[in-house]
């Protein structure tokens, strides 16, 4: 596979690398099923691993710790807080440690800018960025980063706020037309030297009928990596060939690509950008959370 450097770190990773979320009973991935996947993947090349404290009640964190157990140094493994505040989430980032049964997390995020209210509350007084910080210090934490999937504007704000080493960003074709993080977002990340990963990139199942060009549209974009949730090996080995026979899209095949799904740019379709996400019947406002 392709690799490419990841931001400043002086790291490089290949193209794919591996989201954490779907190896869960939940998405019907028992554990023997979730090591083979994590396992091979390894031994495929793929050394990128994403989770979250969050992720299935910490059964997600939980299986992946039982590779990272045995295959530690051969894993750069990134996960996220989820709580706000500073205490809350020095202990949510033990709890992570336990379960993914290492002494040290790579990157750990900041998840889910969703609003300036909770940027705010992350980067205020007592809040959970000071962990981070503390974290990194002592050796827990490698690099800091944050997470968004909705407007790319707060994640710009968040650069300004501090140096984050990375940011994980939602990079769907069809995120492409609406508070576009390809567009608004990685053109700033990469003159800052921050280091980009894509996520979304089957549009939470929208676009599952267009894996090779969802991920040949994902892999084309100046980002560093792209995550991709795979709970069974026929997935992995699906995404591995795309990957491993990456061509980047020309324009005419990009324009081919986004007159063919076009029609699926609906808020129901693309929830992460909808207002509401239980109700998605309207898109999100920019600015969401900024004082009137």
């Amino acid at each position: 596979m392709e690799t490419r450097p990841f931001g400043k770190t002086g790291e490089t990773f290949p193209i794919l690398s591996f989201g954490g979320q779907r190896i869960v009973d939940s998405h019907s991935c028992t554990e023997e099923e979730a090591v083979e996947i994590v396992n091979t993947a390894i031994d495929r090349g793929i050394r990128y691993f994403d989770t979250a404290w969050v992720y299935s009640d910490g059964q997600a964190e939980t299986r992946l710790g039982k590779v990272a157990k045995h295959r530690r140094s051969e894993m750069w493994i990134a996960t996220k807080v989820y709580d706000t505040t500073r205490d809350e989430a020095r202990r949510q980032l033990e709890t992570s440690l336990s379960r993914l049964q290492t002494d040290h997390v790579d990157e750990w995020r900041l998840h889910n800018l969703e609003d300036y209210g909770r940027l705010d509350a992350f980067t205020g007084k007592g809040g959970a960025l000071e962990a981070a910080i503390q974290a990194r210090e002592e050796g827990l934490v490698r690099y800091l980063s944050i997470s968004g999937h909705t407007d790319p504007q707060i994640l710009v704000e968040a650069l300004n706020r501090f140096p984050f080493d990375s940011a994980l960003i939602a990079v769907s074709a069809l995120d492409h037309f609406i508070l576009s993080f390809a567009e608004e977002f990685i053109p700033i990340a990469n003159a800052k030297g921050v280091a980009t990963i894509g996520m979304k990139v089957l549009g939470l199942g929208s676009l599952t009928h267009e894996v090779q060009r969802s991920l040949r549209y994902a892999f084309s974009l100046p980002v560093s990596t792209v995550i991709v949730g795979m709970e069974t090996m026929a997935q992995l080995e699906q995404n591995l060939e795309i990957a491993e026979s990456f061509t980047p899209m020309t324009d005419e095949e990009r324009l081919s690509f986004f007159k063919d799904i076009m029609t699926l740019v609906r808020p129901e379709k693309v929830r992460w950008k909808a207002a509401d996400w239980d109700n998605p019947t309207q898109w999100v406002s920019r600015g969401r959370g900024l004082p009137g």
